[in-house]
């Protein structure tokens, strides 16, 4: 009985070394350079052409339906018609391209176990790049 509480000390102190000696799990974090996966990724350029297509396919119907009349009062409104469904299609291709970057981003994070995924401007140091395979990935 008198060896019992040292029994208890010494079990207690056991686990707490190897409490830790184990530690928790190292995190890993993982960095993206959204700019360059903006301007190197092959989806980004089909989705900026798309942008670009539509473009010029608004310009043109925009000339076509209009005589070179700079007193026309209802141009303007046609103008800002025009361009606003420009914008809407821009921003419905920036959803779209967003969207899949952020599921490319979660599986090459995932592939990489990796837990925590910033942006590489708010890093100073270290992190593990995974700029590379999001911009292979995003086709």
């Amino acid at each position: 009985m008198k060896y019992l509480p040292w029994g208890l000390v010494a079990l207690l102190a056991l686990a707490l070394i190897w409490s830790f000696w184990a530690g928790a799990p190292a995190e890993t974090i993982g960095t993206v350079n959204l700019t360059r996966i903006v301007d190197e990724s092959a989806r980004a350029q089909n989705l900026n052409q798309k942008l670009n297509d539509r473009y010029n396919e608004l310009i043109t119907q925009f000339n076509l339906e209009e005589e070179p009349d700079e007193d026309d009062p209802g141009r303007a409104d046609r103008e800002r018609q025009a361009y606003a469904e420009y914008l809407a299609y821009r921003q419905d291709l920036e959803v779209q391209f967003q969207q899949e970057t952020d599921r490319v981003i979660r599986e090459v994070a995932e592939n990489s176990r990796v837990s925590v995924v910033v942006d590489e401007d708010v890093i100073r140091f270290g992190g593990h790049d995974l700029s590379d395979e999001v911009i292979k990935r995003l086709k």
